[in-house]
């Protein structure tokens, strides 16, 4: 297509800063890319990029150049599958500014895979970039998949990148452009230079044995503003050091709403599935002791429209809105987390082979406590619990939630757009809490840091 003044509506320059360098040798020769952010709305950043074809001269170009580019009489069209401008000489090109720091946009399989327009030839960041590497063979060049959490993506290094000899580790953080690829098709991000790939994957000793509570909750958000639908979150911390490609974990949560099906007694317990259960297995990612991860919907602070936080480690992030819970136990729901009502629960198992009687490293309920037949005695089934600062399994007490003794709950119903944070203190030498978890519950704004829910200095704390 020519880009005429007609057709762009009088338009006749792009303004952008340029995003790429050719200095590692893996992006496509001869091409500039540049983005920019048009304000479209008051919560809304339509920032976007493209590729300009300017020859040898591309390579002048370095990020933090800002461009205005002549476009009129060029020619937008793809090449090798790349949506680029053609046609435009460096006489078109006024470099205005230098060492503007370009913006780094946080992308996900997910966003990826819905909206690939959107995304491509922007500079991008993957968090957690988790990979299935032969440890010590295998180097990251050639297209590799990757999950960070929300499903497949690729990266992209061609065999003329000067640092396509690094060895692929088992996670990484991973700056780049989001290319498609020439034979393919399939977008990939395109890290630019061997500083936009960081390896961030721990070494776990797989001879050291999980403790009864490796995995502890720390919080969750139940109420988003706006929509629930995929919006839901719970965080946790781990009181080892953990690999989960070594020890598959599991998250459930459980909705005992009047309307959730099927109605009675939870007969398989945590695996009732329907509108009651909903299972996350979490295969692959590494986990540092003491630090916090999360398992829920996209990976924003405070539901629709509000601050992206994949820098944070997301073991799985699953739109539970649109897919099924994993092994088949739970249906799409909209609620995963109840606001009100009955009670609601979160356990974490160190497995994803829970059966009726299976302990887990943690749980925690809120809300109400009925139904009256949460707990059957006639069928002896429930939602079995563990040893932690609210239940107990010990001294022949019983494995069950609202059995005996096990009545407590961390908290009452969730106040919205409030994260709910559990405090606390556990003990990783002797494993247990040596002080309660409380609830409190802080308000997080749609434009909230990822410091809101990890930086209180009331919030968890792990010793020893």
């Amino acid at each position: 297509m020519t880009l005429t003044r007609e057709l762009t509506r009088e338009a006749t320059i792009v303004k952008g800063q340029v995003t790429s360098d050719h200095s590692g040798g893996n992006l496509p020769a001869g091409l500039v890319f540049i983005q920019n952010a048009r304000k479209v709305a008051s919560t809304i950043d339509s920032i976007r990029g493209i590729a300009i074809d300017l020859g040898s001269a591309a390579a002048s170009y370095v990020p933090g150049d800002s461009v205005h580019v002549k476009i009129e009489g060029g020619v937008l069209k793809r090449v090798n599958g790349i949506l680029q401008i053609t046609g435009v000489s460096v006489s078109d090109v006024e470099k205005v500014a230098t060492g503007i720091k370009p913006r780094v946009t946080p992308v996900s399989s997910v966003n990826l895979l819905s909206k690939p327009e959107n995304f491509e030839g922007l500079l991008t960041v993957v968090y957690n970039a988790n990979f299935e590497p032969n440890i010590g063979v295998e180097t990251i060049e050639g297209a590799k998949t990757l999950n960070e959490g929300s499903g497949n993506m690729q990266m992209g290094v061609t065999s003329t990148a000067n640092f396509k000899g690094e060895f692929l580790p088992y996670s990484a953080n991973i700056i780049g452009i989001i290319i498609p690829s020439a034979t393919t098709g399939v977008q990939q991000i395109r890290p630019r230079v061997k500083a936009d790939f960081v390896a961030t994957s721990i070494v776990v000793d797989p001879n050291v044995p999980l403790g009864p509570n490796p995995a502890i909750v720390t919080g969750y958000y139940a109420n988003p503003g706006g929509t629930d639908a995929n919006y839901e979150y719970v965080q946790f911390m781990a009181t080892q050091d953990l690999d989960f490609r070594q020890h598959a974990f599991s998250v459930y949560t459980t909705n005992n709403a009047g309307a959730s099906t099927p109605t009675g007694p939870p007969a398989l317990g945590w695996n009732t599935g329907g509108l009651r259960t909903y299972k996350f297995n979490i295969t692959r990612g590494t986990v540092a002791k003491g630090s916090f991860f999360y398992v829920g919907g996209y990976k924003q602070i405070s539901g629709v429209t509000s601050s992206d936080i994949s820098q944070a480690n997301w073991v799985v992030s699953k739109l539970y809105n649109d897919e099924d819970g994993d092994d088949g136990v739970g249906e799409k729901t909209a609620n995963l987390l109840a606001n009100s009502g009955n009670a609601a629960g979160i356990a974490i198992f160190p497995t994803k082979n829970v059966t009726l009687k299976s302990i887990p490293s943690d749980v925690a309920f809120f809300c109400g406590t009925g139904p009256s037949d949460l707990y059957h005695a006639a069928t002896d089934v429930g939602y079995s619990i563990c040893n932690n600062d609210f239940y107990t399994t010990s001294n022949g007490a019983t494995p069950f939630y609202r059995q005996g003794t096990n009545t407590g709950k961390v908290g009452a119903n969730p106040v919205d757009s409030e994260f709910s944070y559990l405090g606390g203190v556990y003990d990783a030498t002797l494993k247990r809490w040596t002080t309660k978890r409380a609830h409190k519950s802080v308000p997080v704004p749609k434009a909230s840091a990822l410091a809101v829910i990890e930086g209180r200095s009331d919030m968890t704390k792990l010793v020893n």
